[in-house]
């Protein structure tokens, strides 16, 4: 999930500052006065959907619910689940009637189980992103106008003119992209000089491509390469990619976990200790058990506080989390209650047979139609699988777009096979989730 800054998302520096303030504030704040201010834009939200989203409208009606119903945390369980299935199927019905005042965009995301789904994201869900990376970063030292750097690929795609291109410097944000595509042992030295030559604080990107990055940069000897702070999205971090990430660059990783839909947020501080960012959202668990040591392991329900064009009320997300108990504190001294573990999330590395890492195979997958869902296999080191459930807009066209999209990602030395398959037929890992990657390839 790439941050993606542009010049309108400064238009608002008033709001920008004001909730980075707030944030810089609340993080220290007891846990009562946070749930209090999360109770506070609850009873903003709510509102909103009950009389300007029509799938909340005709919800609240069925179960005789007025917004006066639900005014705290505790009360959000009168609520029914909305799954992803209800996302992609009733999307319409999600947007609100007065979503234009909010200056809405789409956004694409394909989850971890590999299921496309179209959101909207707004004005107000903007001004919280930016407080919000603004606030985790400067938990690593980053201060507004820090030269950093980016490992992304969707910049240079969306662009024909610079697909080849190994990064693009962007003077007015100091922002360093690294094109993650074209990332290999070969060109390893090219991204080396980019990096001496800009100087970033800095770097951003996916715990598997910034782990090829360090890996390569060691094996090609190029050992003056350092940051203040690395930080990772997208994945859980592994702990051998962590080790190579700090070893190589000198500098902690400081991880975070989120979603597009931007309902929920968890960050991670010097200490080690994964925050709940009280508030971005509301994060519950259900399905819920205690473990021996006082632990909460359920699946991730969340309710988003600041997108107003398609708030989400209760949205299962399926993620598997391990919640301290409340009382639990990191040594960095805040409040914000924490997670232990993250579950799933996990995506091998796959080496192409010209020597890149593929990270980057469900981009195709984004925004196209007619598809339910979809898995890759890694059968053999030259060949994937990629099993798709077809939806009712699935057409042998469909077919042809996402294998011309998977094979900019893949080169030409990789076989891909599609095959259609059922729902059931898809692998899943110990939770039940299907699985987005699978490998069958021992890593190089």
């Amino acid at each position: 999930m790439p941050i993606e800054f542009r010049l309108r998302d400064f238009a608002y520096p008033v709001s920008i500052f004001r909730l980075r303030r707030f944030l810089e504030e609340s993080q220290w704040k007891p846990l009562d006065e946070l749930i209090g201010y999360q109770e506070e834009l609850l009873r903003r939200v709510i509102p909103q959907a009950c009389y300007h989203v029509p799938y909340y409208r005709r919800l609240f009606d069925a179960h005789r619910l007025k917004p006066r119903d639900i005014r705290k945390t505790d009360d959000l369980v009168r609520i029914p689940f909305l799954t992803r299935e209800d996302v992609r199927e009733k999307y319409e019905q999600l947007r609100a009637d007065n979503a234009k005042r909010f200056r809405p965009v789409e956004a694409f995301t394909t989850g971890t189980t590999g299921t496309p789904l179209k959101v909207l994201v707004d004005r107000p869900s903007n001004i919280l992103e930016f407080a919000y990376y603004w606030r985790h970063w400067s938990w690593g030292g980053y201060r507004l106008g820090d030269p950093f750097a980016e490992l992304r690929w969707d910049y240079f795609r969306r662009r024909p003119e610079t697909n080849e291109t190994l990064y693009k410097y962007q003077a007015p944000f100091r922002r360093l992209l690294l094109n993650s595509i074209s990332l290999s042992r070969e060109r390893i030295g090219e991204y080396a000089a980019a990096i001496r030559k800009y100087r970033p604080k800095f770097i951003h990107g996916r715990p598997s491509n910034l782990y090829c990055l360090a890996l390569f940069l060691r094996d090609g000897s190029f050992d003056d390469i350092s940051f203040r702070a690395v930080f990772t999205a997208g994945e859980v971090v592994l702990p051998e990619h962590r080790e190579m990430i700090e070893k190589t660059f000198h500098c902690k990783v400081l991880d975070h976990y989120a979603h597009m839909e931007r309902c929920m947020a968890v960050t991670q501080c010097l200490h080690g200790g994964y925050h709940i960012n009280l508030e971005y959202g509301i994060l519950q668990l259900t399905e819920q058990r205690k473990l021996d040591d006082g632990v909460i392991i359920g699946r991730t329900v969340c309710t988003s506080l600041h997108k107003m064009s398609m708030p989400f009320l209760r949205y299962k997300i399926e993620d598997v989390l391990e919640v301290f108990p409340a009382q639990r504190r990191c040594p960095c001294g805040r409040t914000l209650p924490l997670v232990k573990a993250v579950h799933g999330r996990v995506r091998p590395i796959i080496m192409s047979p010209d020597g890149r890492p593929i990270t980057t195979l469900a981009a195709p997958f984004q925004s196209v139609k007619g598809v339910r869902a979809f898995q890759f296999v890694h059968e053999e080191p030259a060949r994937i699988v990629v099993r798709v459930v077809r939806g009712e807009e699935y057409t042998q066209g469909t077919e042809e777009t996402l294998k011309l999209g998977l094979r900019k990602f893949i080169g030409e030395g990789m076989n891909i096979d599609l095959y259609c398959v059922t729902e059931d037929s898809l692998e899943r890992d110990e939770w039940g989730n299907a699985q987005m990657f699978v490998s069958r390839v021992q890593p190089r």
